[in-house]
């Protein structure tokens, strides 16, 4: 009887990660792959797919075009997730930390020989996700790498990790891009030229996740949460009722990422208001109320952008805020940007 596999398709590279994958092509090629990688870039851009693909080469017993083949035995073994030398490191649940048992199972896999005879990878994500614990029980193996084992660390914030780990792998960096080429993707993933510009603006430029914020549900969480904001400024609604509504979002929303809409939006506004632009109709409103004109009074809304972008930071950093505190506060003071 032949052997039946879980397919998973070996993730196919992005149009803006060309450069990055013939940089590190080209290093595995010669020899001369450094034996950790830490990928950055903010979230959407496809980082976690690039690793993954990136596995899936080096795993690969004939590698065709540069890339893995995805027939021979070693792809499908990767391709059922029952590769024995790929160890996937990640949150038991989204959100939710790496802890020090997880990262302590490295020591049998990268202690053992390879079971196909060749490299051995580890793929850790959010890198950022790492309690204290966990991360320096990482650092003991990235200070005695053992022989061909490469890890991979796929970060969307590595400001949070520890610098003796940033400084012990070689970081390749995603940058946002080019508007033309996300529009052009996003355009073959079958969105129409308006809803994709809003999508991308909102996503801060990353193309993977422009296509969930248009999905229809998150579209109808984002313009409830608007419309909350705007009731807000109009004093039809009470600051710390809406902040209790929202203490726990949607399931297809994170807190920080409604923050993140948040600070487009104050973008958007204040895009407005300096270029004498015409934008959406309800953040058009929302300047209105503002008090004040020109840049002076834009400064208390640029203010306010600043501490989401604090709140930002700590939900991120692992800290535990009380979320209900946090967005109270927050939700006071954008009503306070709109009294006189």
């Amino acid at each position: 009887m032949s052997e039946t596999f879980q397919h998973i398709p070996i993730p196919e590279l992005l149009p803006w990660q060309a450069l990055q994958w013939q940089r590190i092509g080209a290093q595995w090629r010669a020899g001369r792959c450094p034996h950790a990688l830490l990928l950055t870039g903010q979230a959407g851009l496809g980082k976690r797919a690039f690793a993954e693909a990136f596995s899936a080469l080096v795993l690969c017993e004939q590698p065709q075009g540069g890339q893995a083949c995805g027939g021979c035995k070693d792809c499908r073994l990767w391709q059922a997730g029952s590769h024995p030398d790929f160890l996937r490191i990640e949150p038991e649940k989204a959100g939710s930390p790496l802890k020090v048992e997880q990262v302590r199972q490295l020591g049998d896999f990268v202690s053992r020989t390879s079971g196909r005879g060749g490299a051995r990878l580890v793929w850790l994500a959010p890198a950022e996700a790492m309690n204290i614990n966990a991360a320096n029980a990482l650092l003991k193996n990235l200070e005695e790498p053992a022989a061909s084992v490469i890890f991979l660390l796929i970060s969307d914030s590595p400001a949070g990790l520890l610098p003796t780990i940033c400084s012990r792998c070689q970081s390749i960096t995603f940058p946002s891009p080019a508007e033309e080429v996300a529009l052009q993707w996003l355009h073959n993933q079958g969105l129409e030229e308006q809803l994709a510009r809003r999508a991308l603006a909102l996503s801060g430029g990353a193309p993977l996740l422009a296509a969930e914020l248009a999905e229809p549900q998150a579209r109808e969480v984002r313009e409830k949460f608007l419309r909350e904001l705007t009731c807000i400024a109009e004093g039809r609604t009470s600051a710390v009722a809406v902040a209790g509504r929202w203490e726990a979002p949607p399931e297809c929303t994170e807190i920080e990422q409604l923050l993140q809409f948040w600070q487009q939006w104050i973008s958007q506004m204040a895009q407005v208001r300096s270029c004498d632009l015409t934008g959406d109709a309800q953040l058009m409103a929302l300047l209105q109320r503002l008090p004040g004109g020109g840049e002076e009074g834009l400064r208390p809304l640029f203010g306010f952008y600043d501490h989401l972008l604090q709140a930002r930071k700590g939900l991120k950093s692992g800290a535990n805020p009380n979320r209900r505190l946090l967005l109270e506060e927050l939700m006071i003071r954008w009503a306070r940007l709109f009294t006189v």
